[in-house]
């Protein structure tokens, strides 16, 4: 995989060009806006009892809510990035934290009533949120960033995601059995409302001022990011087609299996009480390939992605052969935690370095990595079931060495430098 420009992702406006050190509260702002969207999305499965029974329906109803959610942010991250392509970053992303906070609060209505329609519609809308917020935090974090230092800054970041995943069940987990789900719902809309009202302080107004970047061919010119037409022109171009296909395949590969992996602890031998540790480690471990990420993102991206990519196939290889031997299955699910929370940054790094657009960059991983989630757990539980563990880590594995492939493929545009 041949990228672009190799500091092409960072402007060097009067904000950016002259800051020596990456702006803390900002980027603090954004990981916690991206922590509270990730937490949302994943708190019902924590709480998928007691909103299976609030609701009267079955438990794969409330599933929908997943579904339909990864969805809407596959469908609409593009064109949603596209219609804010324009906009103000601080405004962009105060509507978006008040409309993620209208949706949960409509959740809590809804379970007031008994209105499951309005709990899903509700769901939906947060999604559509979900499907923006994303780009507009990787965009104005690499705008707020110093020269060099914009795969640090989405790393910063992407913490939100790490923290949330390790963090979010648990926590929305323990509220529900505590207080009753309505009040975890309830206090997360709360928390969205006080990071829209500290993400109308923190926020840049405007992004900085881009000036003229090296073209494809040494030209100038203006960056292309500012306009619809900029985001979605970017997606004919064959680089980040080659990341979007990528993460596509990659992310089929990881939630096949990841999806499924508290079944495969427990028929590799673990006991029941050996699976919240497991998973524990796994998220720890996903902090650390995130800090791993961040240091190497702005010098080596692509030698990184590969490693990850390595990692996590080899992995689901080991699964195989460490089942029957609880440790060792638990350490190779640690390792692929640690090398699966390396990847958003990396797969975010290497794909603003595939388009002159900030803001279609992160659109496109949004996207794919939701389709990767939809289709991924529903092929993963076909393969599950039709073959056992054996058949779906070795399926899986596949993927993930057929993702690593395409990441030598050189495409036809934009030749330079690959930062690897």
């Amino acid at each position: 995989m041949r990228t672009g420009h190799q500091a092409s992702t960072t402007p060097a406006g009067p904000v950016a060009g002259t800051a020596r050190r990456l702006p803390a509260g900002t980027l603090a702002l954004l990981a916690a806006a991206v922590f509270a969207a990730v937490s949302t999305e994943v708190m019902p499965v924590g709480l998928l009892p007691q909103l299976a029974a609030a609701f009267a329906v079955p438990e794969d109803r409330i599933g929908w809510w997943m579904s339909a959610y990864a969805l809407v942010v596959a469908l609409g991250a593009v064109p949603v990035t596209a219609l804010l392509a324009h906009r103000s970053p601080r405004g962009v992303l105060v509507a978006l934290l008040l409309v993620y906070a209208l949706a949960n609060g409509l959740v809590v209505l809804a379970g007031s009533t008994g209105g499951f329609a309005l709990a899903l519609a509700a769901r939906l809308l947060g999604g559509l949120a979900h499907a923006g917020l994303f780009s507009v935090a990787v965009a104005t974090a690499v705008a707020v960033s110093p020269p060099g230092r914009s795969g640090r800054a989405v790393a910063l970041v992407n913490t939100g995601i790490t923290l949330a995943l390790a963090l979010g069940v648990p926590l929305g987990t323990a509220a529900g059995a505590a207080w009753g789900w309505r009040w975890a719902f309830a206090a997360t809309t709360g928390v969205l409302l006080l990071l829209a009202a500290a993400a109308a302080v923190l926020v840049p107004a405007r992004p900085p001022a881009t000036p003229p970047v090296p073209g494809p061919r040494g030209a100038t010119g203006p960056r292309p990011g500012r306009t619809r037409a900029g985001v979605l022109g970017a997606l004919r171009g064959r680089p980040l087609l080659l990341v979007a296909t990528t993460t596509v395949v990659l992310t089929l590969g990881h939630y096949g299996a990841y999806t499924y992996v508290t079944p495969l602890l427990l028929r590799a031998g673990a006991g029941q009480g050996a699976v919240g540790p497991a998973l524990l480690g796994y998220g720890l471990a996903s902090f650390a390939g995130l800090l791993l990420a961040g240091a190497t993102a702005d010098r080596h991206p692509l030698a990184a992605l590969r490693a990850a990519i390595a990692v996590i196939a080899a992995c689901l290889l080991a699964l195989g052969p460490a089942s029957g031997h609880t440790a060792a299955t638990v350490a190779v699910v640690v390792l692929w935690g640690a090398a699966f929370g390396a990847l958003p940054s990396l797969l975010q790094t290497a794909a603003l370095r595939a388009s002159d657009v900030p803001g279609a960059a992160p659109a496109v991983v949004n996207s794919t990595f939701n389709v990767g989630i939809a289709v991924g757990a529903w092929a993963g539980g076909r393969a599950l079931l039709g073959g056992g563990p054996v058949l779906l880590t070795a399926g899986c594995a596949a993927l993930v060495l057929l993702a690593l492939a395409t990441t030598f493929l050189r495409p036809g545009a934009r030749r330079g430098r690959a930062g690897a």
